[in-house]
């Protein structure tokens, strides 16, 4: 497998095993990040909003000629200190338990994505630029009152922080910040240097608060990132 699958029960994150090696220099890296359903993919199914199973997604395809993944592999291609990043809110999706159906579907249609890519034969420009994070439902076990949670496991930065399920879930940033740490941490090769520079070239999703969008949840992020927005339809008709 390309990714390391990471599940928490306030974020899955899908990252590099190997992380390419890129030469950056004092300009850093070029963040190119994405919503995911309905931006990059959507089901299979006609006329449904999500899918019904792992299987159930496809490609999405704004222009004849290109699918949205042909546009990704461009990026790669054309810019060799691109990172390109998913962020998506699962609020169906439920990781406590690790096992259960609505996590597994999510999980395993992760890996069929990233499988996808990797199998094409462009896939060795992508798979190691390619970060996934997914903000789940918080469980009904986690009260939403102040009082502190718990995570066997996860580390006291979290245990201390009762918010942490609505912090990491768009239209806020926490998302955001756990790919900035995972970045430094995969990339800096000593704390003696300084922590390597991201330029957010743009934030591109589908909830834009437009008349038949279900949400402005997107372009808010995209706000409250201070990064320029993109609906879809600008990036994958191009």
């Amino acid at each position: 497998m390309s990714h390391k699958s990471t599940i928490l029960p306030f974020l899955i994150k899908f990252t590099p095993k190997f992380p390419q090696s890129i030469d950056y220099d004092e300009h850093g890296l070029n963040v190119y990040a994405f919503d995911l359903d309905h931006t990059i993919i959507k089901p299979k199914s006609p006329n449904i909003k999500f899918s019904r199973s792992a299987t159930d997604w496809q490609f999405m395809n704004f222009n004849s000629n290109k699918s949205t993944l042909d546009y990704l592999f461009n990026i790669t291609n054309n810019d060799p200190t691109a990172i390109i990043v998913i962020f998506s809110n699962q609020g169906g999706v439920i990781t406590v338990p690790r096992t259960s159906k609505s996590c597994t579907k999510y999980t395993n249609k992760i890996l069929l994505f990233l499988k996808a890519i990797k199998n094409d034969e462009r896939g060795e420009t992508l798979s190691p630029r390619l970060w996934l994070y997914a903000a789940p439902k918080r469980p009904k076990t986690f009260a939403t009152n102040n009082c502190k949670i718990t995570f066997p496991g996860s580390g006291e930065s979290y245990n201390n922080d009762p918010n942490i399920f609505e912090k990491v879930r768009k239209p806020m940033t926490g998302m955001a910040e756990f790919f900035k740490r995972d970045i430094e941490d995969s990339y800096r090769i000593s704390e003696s240097i300084p922590p390597i520079k991201l330029n957010w070239v743009y934030y591109c999703g589908d909830a834009a608060g437009r008349k038949n969008d279900f949400s402005d949840s997107d372009i808010k992020f995209a706000e409250n990132l201070r990064v320029e927005f993109k609906h879809p339809e600008e990036i994958f008709k191009g």
